[in-house]
């Protein structure tokens, strides 16, 4: 089977920009009317966000707004009285501000941020669709690209990065894998002529190491991608394009390290979860090594063995300098930053990090929801290579996407939370295999029409859904307890008047989870907040409530010169803490009988019924 190329587009008003315009439309209604209609959090009344990084996220600009330095990286009212260093970097943070900053003359910044705050990941996913749209341009046409946007649309784990008001950074990372997957997608369709594609992929790749760590993953795929192909064809033409991706990406590196950090942290910034030093040394050597693999390749370019001797050689020596100069480094980000008592209590606990499959049946149906459409990569590679007509460029896009869903596929599976690179890496091949059902003519036929045309367009297209579907009606329904959302917005507007301490910051003990609200919402203080580096406030946070020892629970109050204990009533925070064993601080507080200590602090009439507030007497230290 041979893939044709897109026709020429057509100017002005056709069927197709049409039909591309209600798709869009579709989309983005997708990933906005889901979040404010029907909602139990009451998205509309106040400032609302979905989770609580995203709190933490547009406090960091607002207070980088008010006089914050470039560089600085601290959270001072978490982690009280130490703060908290956060693993952010500036590009996200950037973005936001560009959003923000047309509406600040007219409304203030704190409401601009806010806005900027509730579209940002939606004009990510637009962003994102296009990148698609244009990357598939030369081998979809118009029918199957939108089919690509409308497929995209309805993944799960994509969309639940891409909604409104959720101002995560993970909106920003899939922007550039799609960005790398599509480019390489490009240049393996026609490698002579999009040889730039791969000095793009390179910046992106690059550029998605900047935002998050995480994109080391992205760097991976992208060199066994292009690393991969040229073992097997040895031709120059796919080693000349890793030496681009490799150079550009080492060069883009070097400049986002001197933009994100201060001059005398450019040669000596250690800290594996956030860009530094480590990562510009990293992405050099792996470009060093693709350099001399270039220089030297006629000494061992004309065998598949010399080919994968010289890339094993390479990788080997940057391996063995990366071991030499920083061994923590192959501990992984939160390894070398996280105290690893918090993986057993915390991490490990945290739903997107939970493994797509379980002992529970009803986990395999967000398994096909999720893994179901990867089986259609597999029919196009099937069609592809039994097509009499098969050409490289068909081949080397099918190993392309399948090393996407290769690496993603087996993380999902462990961590639920690479589910949104599976909803990217699946979307093209699937998308080529329903413009090719459209073009089908065989079977029966009814006139000129074949009869299971629809049936089977229906199958790819939502077989998953049904699968599921089905799979949920046939497994016995459980009862879960109800879980409250916990509405701050309601208290905060006493925590901040002068009715509540004389106006003045207090320092909270509250959950985890809700400390970013608690501080984007008042002027107060807390301990815990749901990050890796804060492990001495995540520590103590579980210290606190977990112990059945009253004299334990006060030692950290007292250390940590808490004022008030603050938590929600009936809450999922709650229901965690209430899991541990035996007579905690948790269980005394919530059944309304705390320690001598916690003195019950008056609440405005209804509050006492989503709020449990006590004031600390237990002195200072």
């Amino acid at each position: 089977m041979t893939i044709p190329p897109a026709p020429p587009a057509q100017r002005g008003l056709t069927p197709e920009s049409i039909a591309m315009a209600v798709a869009v439309v579709v989309a983005l209604a997708f990933v906005v009317l889901p979040v404010y209609v029907g909602n139990p959090a009451h998205p509309l009344d106040g400032e609302w966000f979905s989770g609580s990084d995203t709190y933490m996220r547009v406090l960091r600009v607002r207070d980088w707004w008010d006089g914050g330095a470039w560089f600085e990286n601290m959270s001072l009212r978490s982690n009280w009285p130490e703060g908290e260093t956060l693993h952010w970097t500036r590009p996200f943070d950037i973005l936001l501000m560009i959003l923000a900053a047309p509406f600040a003359p007219f409304v203030g910044m704190h409401k601009a941020l806010f806005f900027a705050g509730v579209v940002i990941s939606p004009v990510l996913f637009l962003s994102t669709v296009w990148v698609l749209v244009w990357g598939t341009r030369p081998f979809l046409d118009a029918r199957g690209r939108v089919l690509l946007v409308l497929l995209f649309t309805f993944q799960p784990s994509a969309h639940f990065y891409f909604v409104a008001a959720r101002p995560d950074h993970h909106s920003l990372i899939l922007f550039g894998f799609c960005a790398v997957l599509t480019l390489l997608v490009r240049h393996a369709f026609n490698p002579n002529g999009e040889a730039r594609c791969t000095a793009w992929a390179g910046a992106a790749a690059a550029f998605g190491v900047w935002v998050s760590i995480e994109s080391l993953s992205i760097e991976l795929f992208a060199l066994l991608a292009l690393g991969l192909v040229w073992l097997w064809r040895g031709e120059d033409t796919w080693l000349a394009a890793l030496r681009r991706f490799t150079l550009v990406g080492a060069l883009v590196t070097i400049i986002a390290l001197t933009i994100e950090r201060p001059p005398g942290e450019w040669l000596g910034s250690v800290e594996f979860d956030r860009l530094s030093t480590v990562h510009v040394v990293l992405l050099a050597l792996i470009a060093l090594g693709v350099e001399a693999m270039w220089r030297s390749r006629a000494r061992y370019s004309t065998s598949p063995v010399g080919r994968a001797f010289a890339a094993v050689l390479a990788a080997a020596a940057a391996g063995l300098v990366m071991a030499v100069l920083f061994p923590d480094f192959f501990k992984g980000p939160f390894g070398a930053a996280m105290d690893p008592r918090l993986d057993a209590l915390w991490l490990s606990k945290v739903q997107e990090f939970q493994p797509l499959y379980g002992a529970d049946t009803k986990t395999m149906i967000p398994m096909i929801m999720v893994l179901g459409p990867t089986v259609w990569l597999g029919f196009y590679a099937a069609l592809i290579w039994k097509s009499a007509k098969r050409t490289p460029g068909n081949m080397d896009m099918v190993v392309t996407l399948g090393l996407a869903v290769g690496i993603f596929l087996p993380l999902t599976v462990v961590q639920s939370r690479w589910g949104s690179y599976i909803s990217v890496a699946v979307v093209i091949s699937w998308a080529i295999v329903l413009q090719r059902i459209l073009d089908w003519n065989g079977g029966p036929k009814s006139g000129d029409t074949p009869l299971l045309r629809v049936p089977l367009f229906l199958m790819v297209a939502l077989g998953h859904i049904l699968a599921a579907s089905v799979l949920n009606l046939a497994l016995p329904q459980e009862e879960k307890p109800p879980f409250k959302a916990c509405q701050w917005r309601d208290i905060a507007p006493y925590l901040v008047s002068d009715a509540f301490a004389n106006g003045q910051p207090q320092t909270f003990l509250t959950f985890i989870h809700e400390g970013p609200e608690v501080i984007y919402r008042t002027p107060h203080r807390v301990i815990g907040t749901p990050y890796h580096r804060n492990s001495h406030g995540l520590l103590d946070t579980f210290a606190a409530f977990m112990s059945t020892n009253e004299a334990e629970s006060k030692a950290v109050l007292v250390e940590r010169r808490v004022d008030y204990v603050l938590t929600c009533i009936g809450s999922v925070e709650e229901n965690f803490f209430l899991k541990f064993k035996g007579d905690t601080l948790m269980r005394k507080i919530a059944a309304g009988q705390p320690p001598a200590w916690l003195e019950p602090a008056p609440l405005p009439d209804g509050l006492e019924t989503q709020f449990h507030l006590y004031k600390f007497e237990g002195g200072t230290p």
